[in-house]
C-alpha cells in the first residue's frame, strides 16, 4: 500500500557567510520546506551520504572548494538533484562554466529572500508533480 502523505522538499544550503546562513535559516524555518545548512562543501558532501536531499543551493566562494566544483560533485553523487549556484562576482568565464556543468539555476548576489522563495516554490511544484504519479503507481 502506498503512503498517503507527500514528501517535504529537503534543501541543503551551503554558504560560508554566517549571516546569510542565519537569515535564510530563520526565514525558511517557518515554511513547509526542510532546510539543512552548512558552511563548507565538505560538510555538505558528507551530509549527502545520509540525507535525502532534493535541492542544493551553494555559494560560489566556500572555504574548502569553489561552489561550482562542489555542485559538480553533487551531480555525480546524486544525479537528478536540483543544483543552484549563488555568486557575487560573475564573469563570462563563470557563466560558461555554469552552463557547461548543467547547473539548474544561477542567482547573482546580493539576492533577496523573495528570489530564492520564488525559485523554491517552482521547484516544489515540480517535485509534487513528480511524486503524485509515483503515489498512484504504489496503490
Amino acid at each position: 500500500m502506498g503512503k498517503a502523505q507527500t514528501k517535504t522538499l529537503q534543501i541543503m544550503l551551503i554558504d560560508n557567510d554566517k549571516y546569510v546562513r542565519e537569515s535564510l535559516g530563520i526565514f525558511f524555518a517557518r515554511g513547509q520546506l526542510k532546510f539543512l545548512i552548512f558552511k563548507s562543501a565538505s560538510e555538505g558532501l558528507n551530509s549527502l551520504k545520509y540525507q535525502d536531499i532534493d535541492v542544493v543551493i551553494s555559494d560560489y566562494f566556500l572555504p574548502d572548494m569553489d561552489g561550482l566544483t562542489f555542485l559538480k560533485q553533487v551531480g555525480i553523487k546524486k544525479p537528478g538533484i536540483t543544483r543552484i549556484l549563488m555568486a557575487t562576482i560573475v564573469t563570462d568565464e563563470l557563466k560558461k562554466e555554469i552552463s557547461m556543468a548543467g547547473i539548474d539555476t544561477f542567482l547573482e548576489k546580493p539576492l533577496s529572500v523573495a528570489s530564492i522563495e520564488n525559485i523554491l516554490c517552482e521547484i516544489n511544484k515540480d517535485h509534487l508533480t513528480k511524486i503524485k504519479p509515483e503515489m498512484k503507481n504504489e496503490k
